[in-house]
């Protein structure tokens, strides 16, 4: 297990790491760490070991998503096919109607000025 680093020697670390792995400097004990949050600017977990304290801050986070929820994934995709399957019976319904139109032609009467 590494030893924390005095305060002109820190270096950076992942949170993980530094908050399982690090040790007292004097008696090479696990430390055991405190979140420290009522400054959510300015985020801290702090430990005291053998009379001494010590601190870890946390300059940056980098947030990622993941995986998307299974739950809300289904509801999105069930309503886009639905929306897809709608689009797909209305553009079937306008084309049957003009099929439809173009059959009863006959005498011409019902040809659109652009059909013709």
């Amino acid at each position: 297990m590494p030893e924390v680093q005095e305060q002109g020697n820190s270096i950076p670390s992942s949170l993980h790491y530094a908050l399982t792995d690090s040790q007292c400097n004097k008696c090479g004990a696990q430390l055991e760490w405190k979140a420290d949050f009522d400054d959510i600017n300015s985020p801290k977990y702090t430990a005291e070991h053998c009379n001494q304290d010590y601190l870890i801050t946390i300059d940056s986070v980098k947030v990622e998503m993941v995986k998307q929820s299974t739950e809300q994934g289904v509801k999105e995709n069930t309503q886009h096919d639905q929306q897809s399957k709608t689009i797909t019976l209305a553009e079937k319904l306008k084309n049957e109607v003009l099929l439809q139109k173009k059959a009863k032609l006959g005498d011409g009467s019902y040809i659109a000025a652009e059909d013709r």
